[in-house]
C-alpha cells in the first residue's frame, strides 16, 4: 500500500461499518494450487439476500473454533444467522464448501476500534466440526517475536488493486518482510500498538488489500499474526497484523471455557452451497 492518510480495517463491505472495508485479492499473490497446502484457512461471509455484505477471513484452532478480527463482527446482537463459515475451499462462496453455521462469537474483552483496533482478535464457535486434523499451527506464548526483515507469507481472498472486485481464489503472496516498530511507524506515523506486527514489501507494492481482514501471517509454517489494519493505497506501505504469540493465552483460556459450558457438536457431512456471487468493487 502507498503512504496515505487514511488508514482502514480490512473488512469488505456495503454496510458502511467504522472502519472501511476490502474487496478481492492479494496484491502481488498468485493462486494456491490445493488446499491442502492451508486447510485451516476459513472464508467467514455475512449475506443480505444474495449478496454478501462483508467478507474476512478465519483461522481453524481446533475442531470448532477458528479466530478472526474483532472487528469482523458487523452485528451488535448474537443473532448470527445471516453468517456463513465456509471451509475445505479455494474458493470464497465454493459451491463444494462445508457449510458451518455460528453458535458463539467471543470479541476480546479489551477489543477497542477507536485506538487503532486494539486487542483486534475474536474467537468464534461453529456449530459443526471441522474436517479432522486441520487446525492451524499457531505461534506459542513464549514466542520470540519475528526478526525485522524476516520474509513470510500471507494468503487470502483480497483485491489485487484499490477498488478491484473479489477475487474467487484463495492467493497467497510469499515475499512479503518484518518490519520493527520503529520502521513500521516509520510509514505508518502513528504508535503501533506493542501487540501488533508489520509485514509487507512496498519496493514491490505486494501486501493485503481489501477483503483480506484476518487473513493470516505465515513465518515458517507458523500462524504469526491475522491481518487486522492497513493503509491506502494497498501494498505502499506495511499491513498491521495482530499478533498470535501475545493473545495465545487468551486464545487457549476462551477455548477451555467454552469446553466447560458448551455440549459437544454433532458432526455433520459436507452439503454443497448455493450462494449466488456478490457484485463486488465497494470500498472498505
Amino acid at each position: 500500500m502507498k503512504l496515505s492518510t487514511i488508514i482502514i480495517a480490512l473488512v469488505l463491505g456495503c454496510l458502511g461499518a467504522q472502519a472501511a472495508p476490502p474487496d478481492p485479492r492479494l496484491i502481488g499473490g498468485s493462486n494456491v494450487a490445493q488446499i491442502a497446502d492451508y486447510p485451516w484457512v476459513v472464508s467467514v461471509i455475512k449475506m443480505e439476500g444474495e449478496n454478501i455484505a462483508a467478507l474476512c477471513i478465519g483461522t481453524i484452532v481446533d475442531e470448532t473454533h477458528f479466530i478472526i478480527p474483532a472487528h469482523c463482527k458487523l452485528v451488535s446482537d448474537d443473532n448470527y444467522s445471516t453468517y456463513r463459515v465456509r471451509s475445505n475451499t479455494l474458493t470464497y462462496n465454493g459451491t463444494q464448501a462445508t457449510t458451518h453455521e455460528i453458535t458463539s462469537w467471543i470479541q476480546h474483552e479489551g477489543y477497542d476500534e477507536n485506538t487503532k483496533w486494539t486487542n483486534d482478535i475474536s474467537l468464534v464457535t461453529v456449530a459443526t466440526e471441522f474436517a479432522a486434523n486441520v487446525s492451524a499451527p499457531l505461534a506459542a506464548a513464549n514466542a520470540v517475536d519475528p526478526a525485522d526483515k524476516a520474509t513470510v507469507t500471507s494468503v487470502g481472498w483480497g483485491a489485487t488493486c484499490d477498488g478491484c472486485e473479489f477475487n474467487l481464489e484463495l492467493q497467497s503472496v510469499a515475499d512479503l518482510r518484518i518490519y520493527s516498530q520503529t520502521n513500521c511507524n516509520a510509514f505508518l506515523g502513528e504508535g503501533l500498538n506493542a501487540n501488533k506486527v508489520c509485514a509487507g514489501n512496498p519496493s514491490t507494492q505486494h501486501g493485503i488489500c481489501k477483503g483480506d481482514s484476518g487473513a493470516p501471517l505465515i513465518e515458517n509454517e507458523i500462524v504469526i499474526g491475522i491481518a487486522s489494519y492497513l493503509q491506502y493505497p494497498c501494498g505502499s506501505a506495511p499491513a498491521v497484523y495482530t499478533e498470535i504469540s501475545k493473545f495465545r493465552t487468551w486464545i487457549d483460556d476462551t477455548i477451555a471455557s467454552q469446553l466447560t459450558t458448551t455440549e459437544p457438536p454433532e458432526t455433520t457431512t459436507t452439503e454443497p452451497t448455493t450462494t449466488t456471487a456478490p457484485e463486488t468493487g465497494q470500498e472498505k
